[in-house]
């Protein structure tokens, strides 16, 4: 495999009679490509502080800009801070993984699992400094995606058509335009808003903890839905009629032995009813409009 490289740098010093922050931003650009055009390619984004912006192209290069940013008081921590954050692009068999490269993060190619280990209370009394990587990338648009983010910024993507489409982000929003296939999407604490071009065929998951859900489907939307929410709703201008509720039965370990609760979640269909579709909600309502 053969990764394009070129960066572009600017360098910003802010002085007053305070001591005030610098910063540094660094524009890095790579091209990455598929051996084939398997419908099993899957790109991957595993970003910690910053923003992700996908679009999809009838290219065959995933084509990534990436702006990294470092602020820090000193031109020496700015520099520390550049040595040591950075994009990463790796490749195994049809799959492409791009993350946010740090003294704190652990990525094992064989499994494509991505971790970040930072002490959250004392990260800035170690590194100093204060860093984002805003992703801004062009891929093939029946590849398949596999998106996250944590904080700074939200996640956006647009004309992707893969057989999956995942996207979770815990501070920030996530925004699906002109988009189809198998989702499993996951907004901690902001809104999910998605339009598709062609209603999924195979069942997903939309959660969200502390925003609203909102997704525009085609008109010819027949679904099973299941809904749970604690303080919200589940509004549609689609013709639903109720289901039986879906019952569940978790076990749980306690030190006396093993205990089973039973819980349910809202269930009807959507037309005919047919795809399974399951929202998963805390505080937020659910609108569901074609």
């Amino acid at each position: 495999m053969k990764f394009l490289k070129s960066i572009t740098m600017t360098f910003v010093f802010c002085c007053s009679l305070v001591v005030t922050a610098q910063k540094s931003t660094e524009t890095i650009k790579e091209e990455v490509q598929f051996s084939s055009t398997s419908k099993d390619n899957v790109f991957y984004v595993d970003n910690m502080h910053g923003a992700v912006e996908i679009e999809g192209y009838n290219g065959n290069k995933i084509i990534i800009e990436v702006i990294k940013t470092i602020t820090g008081k000193t031109s020496e921590i700015i520099a520390k801070g550049k040595r040591e954050i950075n994009l990463k692009v790796e490749k195994k068999g049809n799959k492409i993984y791009a993350y946010s490269n740090s003294p704190h993060t652990f990525f094992d190619l064989e499994t494509g699992k991505y971790s970040h280990r930072e002490n959250w209370n004392s990260r800035r009394s170690r590194r100093k400094y204060e860093y984002s990587l805003d992703f801004k990338i062009k891929v093939p648009k029946n590849v398949s995606i596999d998106v996250s983010t944590v904080n700074d910024g939200d996640i956006y993507v647009q004309n992707m058509h893969g057989e999956k489409l995942s996207a979770n982000n815990v501070n920030g929003a996530i925004t699906l335009k002109s988009v189809s296939g198998a989702t499993n999407v996951n907004a901690l604490n902001k809104d999910i808003n998605i339009v598709y071009t062609k209603n999924p065929t195979k069942e997903s998951w939309y959660r969200s903890l502390n925003g609203d859900i909102n997704i525009k489907f085609k008109n010819n939307l027949n679904a099973n839905v299941s809904h749970r929410t604690m303080n919200g709703g589940f509004y549609t201008n689609y013709s639903v009629s109720n289901l039986a509720p879906k019952i569940v039965k978790e076990q749980i370990r306690k030190s006396k032995g093993v205990k089973y609760r039973i819980r349910s979640k809202g269930q009807f269909k959507i037309g005919n009813g047919g795809v399974q579709l399951n929202f998963d909600q805390l505080n937020g309502d659910t609108i569901v409009k074609n």
